[in-house]
C-alpha cells in the first residue's frame, strides 16, 4: 500500500467520522459515572472552576483526523464498501489501540491503572467501530 490511496479516501466521510469521534468522547468523558472513575483512576483533580486548555481539544480532534484518515485508507485498500465490513475494520483498528493502551497502563503511574486503561480502551474500540461503520457506509 502505498500513499496513492489518498486520492480515493472520501474526505467528507473521513471529516464526519472524525467528528463523530470527538462527540462520542465528550459524551463519552463526560457522564458522571465515567468522568468521576476515570479522573480517579488517573488521578486527575478538576476543580469546578477549571478551564481546560482549548489546544487539549485541538489536538485530539487532529488525532483523531490521522487516524479516521488511516483507517478510511486501510478500507480502500482491503475494498471495505459495506457498514458491516466497515464496523470491522474500525474493531481491528480500535483492537490495536486497545492494545497501545494496555502497554501505556504497564507503565503509567496512574493510581487506578487497570481501570484507566479499561475505560480509555473501551472508549476507543467503541469510537472505531463507529468511524470504520461511517467509512464503509460511505464509499
Amino acid at each position: 500500500m502505498t500513499f496513492d490511496v489518498l486520492a480515493d479516501v472520501n474526505w467528507l466521510a473521513i471529516l464526519v467520522a472524525a467528528v463523530a469521534w470527538f462527540a462520542l468522547g465528550s459524551a463519552w468523558y463526560i457522564a458522571p459515572p465515567i468522568a468521576t472513575r476515570w479522573a480517579k483512576a488517573g488521578g486527575i483533580e478538576i476543580a469546578e472552576d477549571q478551564q481546560p486548555d482549548p489546544m487539549v481539544f485541538v489536538l485530539t480532534f487532529v488525532v483523531y483526523v490521522v487516524v479516521t484518515t488511516g483507517t478510511a485508507m486501510l478500507a480502500v485498500a482491503t475494498g471495505t464498501d459495506t457498514a458491516g465490513e466497515g464496523a470491522v475494520l474500525g474493531g481491528i483498528v480500535g483492537a490495536f489501540l486497545v492494545c497501545a493502551a494496555a502497554v501505556s497502563a504497564i507503565y503509567d503511574q496512574k493510581p487506578e491503572p487497570l481501570n484507566y486503561f479499561w475505560i480509555n480502551g473501551v472508549f476507543n474500540l467503541v469510537a472505531l467501530v463507529v468511524v470504520g461503520l461511517m467509512l464503509g457506509s460511505w464509499t
